[in-house]
């Protein structure tokens, strides 16, 4: 089976197991996840998270406090045709862009990226060494590949959605923390932060 198959096979799996959560599962589990996220980095100035999809863990309310505590807070805008994306500072309205993915209207301003320090990063799978499994578009990983090392990359999630292992490629970016309702975990190599 190719890389690309077990993907495909994975991405599915994943999904299944977040439709059998349920919106209102996932959305209390994200509230919690949402704390850990906000004691490790309640102090961060600069942030960009996503807005969650449907059945997908929502960092909303981790971007509320930072908000609330005047962090610049961005989301991501996509460019479809170059298959890239942009953070931007979230403050204006938001407008649906492709797929149904909410994003910030092109009034807002874009952030540079060596300004970030934290970044949520979504996906439909991770193991506790960073690996990450996207929905295959590759905006994540083109954008991650952009920060510099002193930005850290967090990858949000359900308990469901940590896994022993992942199909990964080359171009392929891992995160450098993960975490659920159940904590973070520091997936740097020497790092010996935990749940």
């Amino acid at each position: 089976m190719s890389i690309a198959d077990k993907k495909k096979t994975m991405r599915n799996d994943l999904k299944l197991s977040l439709a059998r959560l349920g919106p209102a599962e996932i959305t209390a589990r994200s509230a919690a996840a949402c704390g850990f996220l906000v004691d490790r980095f309640g102090d961060a100035r600069t942030v960009m998270a996503y807005l969650a999809m449907p059945v997908e863990a929502d960092p909303a309310g981790a971007m509320a406090v930072w908000r609330a505590r005047g962090a610049r807070v961005c989301a991501p805008r996509s460019d479809w045709e170059s298959r890239s994306m942009e953070p931007v500072v979230l403050g204006g309205q938001l407008i649906e862009g492709v797929k149904g993915i909410r994003e910030p209207g092109p009034s807002q301003p874009v952030m540079a990226t060596g300004e970030l320090e934290v970044v949520v990063v979504p996906g439909l799978g991770f193991t506790a060494t960073g690996d990450r499994l996207g929905r295959g578009a590759g905006f994540y990983d083109r954008f991650l590949a952009r920060l510099g090392t002193e930005t850290v990359t967090v990858g949000l999630a359900v308990s469901v959605q940590i896994v022993d292992d992942l199909p990964t490629e080359p171009t392929d970016r891992r995160v450098d923390m993960v975490v659920t309702e159940d904590g973070l975990v520091s997936c740097r190599a020497g790092d010996s932060e935990g749940v």
